[in-house]
């Protein structure tokens, strides 16, 4: 029944959070032995106010328990996940950074965030140097979950920031060099080759090549593709070697690489793909150039080309930093080679 007098109030409703923009407070249902809970409808004399009210009052009704998030290192993980940032990451990294989260929760689970220091990051990367890229991608991951942590007021600076990533002491990857290029070409069978052909002309990492589809495929000898790791957009022309084999492969599945008749044509995954390439850089002794490799050969061909860091980023869809990463060795090379030249050129003037 409604109260007689318009200010009067139902059993169980109370004015709180009173503030200079409401004087009266916010109408809440209060029970005894039960957490206070915010009316939707803020209008006690409108019918939906009085429908939530007969709800609460139901025999039925139980007001939900209120989820205490821990601020520890398993609440801040599970914070993370749920916002903004961890939603806009692509699948693929997503992925990766899922491996570290969860090492985080085994690992740290109980601790408080504001307990852990600097020397805290820095022994966890010591501790897995035996996994070389973890550990390095667990420096990477921590400095953005403390970032959140600094977002939710949980901790007042990022003890990850500043910390060195390991250095590897083995020799930088490199291209591969024509002479295993061509072996493999004669090696491999018609489906490895064009996983090869496919990553050596696009330049994308294999997982991206694994995605391609033939409706991406274009009338002028290009392909579209939404790269998984860092979602951007490319269209990227092919070669001609790619183009031929195209031109040889019957349409299975949606993807131009599937697996085989047993297994339905569907796409086929990375660590398949990974195996197929390994046993052919067995058969012809080429286990120091993986697949990650051959987007180093693709960067570097372009840059022997004669093609400038934006132009080989267009294609590989990579930083123009990168790009000089990538190509190091080859433009110290072409470097090297133009300066002896103008060197000979000088010496012969001086003889004159």
């Amino acid at each position: 029944m409604r109260p007689k007098k318009s200010n009067a109030l139902p059993k169980y409703v109370t004015w709180k959070k009173k503030t200079k923009l409401l004087p009266k407070g916010t109408l809440y249902f209060e029970k005894r032995g039960w957490p206070a809970v915010k009316f939707e409808t803020q209008d006690a004399t409108a019918p939906e106010f009085w429908l939530e009210y007969a709800a609460f009052m139901s025999d039925g009704y139980r007001p939900a328990e209120k989820k205490v998030i821990q601020q520890n290192f398993s609440g801040l993980v599970d914070s993370y996940v749920r916002s903004q940032r961890y939603r806009k990451l692509a699948p693929s990294t997503a992925q990766d950074y899922d491996k570290a989260l969860s090492y985080f929760k085994t690992s740290f689970g109980s601790l408080k965030p504001k307990a852990m220091k600097r020397s805290h990051i820095i022994q966890m990367r010591d501790s897995n140097t035996h996994r070389f890229r973890f550990a390095n991608y667990t420096i990477q991951v921590i400095r953005i979950l403390f970032e959140h942590a600094m977002d939710l007021d949980w901790v007042e600076y990022n003890p990850a920031k500043g910390v060195d990533l390991l250095v590897s002491d083995g020799p930088d990857r490199q291209p591969w060099p024509q002479h295993l290029i061509e072996a493999f070409r004669d090696a491999a069978d018609h489906r490895t080759l064009l996983m090869f052909e496919l990553a050596l002309s696009s330049g994308q990492r294999i997982q991206d090549v694994l995605d391609f589809r033939w409706s991406d495929l274009s009338s002028d000898g290009g392909i579209s593709l939404v790269q998984n790791k860092t979602g951007k957009t490319l269209w990227v022309p092919l070669s001609s070697q790619a183009i031929t084999l195209l031109s040889r492969t019957e349409k299975k599945g949606m993807t131009i690489i599937t697996t085989s008749a047993r297994y339905g044509y569907r796409a086929m995954t990375y660590r398949s793909a990974q195996q197929q390439i390994q046993l052919v850089r067995e058969k012809i002794g080429a286990m120091d150039y993986d697949i990650h490799s051959l987007r180093y050969s693709a960067a570097c061909e372009l840059a022997i080309a004669g093609c400038t860091d934006e132009e080989i980023g267009a294609i590989t869809g990579q930083t123009v930093q990168t790009v000089k990463h990538y190509t190091k060795s080859v433009r110290q090379k072409a470097n090297a080679l133009v300066a002896m030249k103008a060197r000979e050129r000088m010496l012969k003037q001086n003889t004159k």
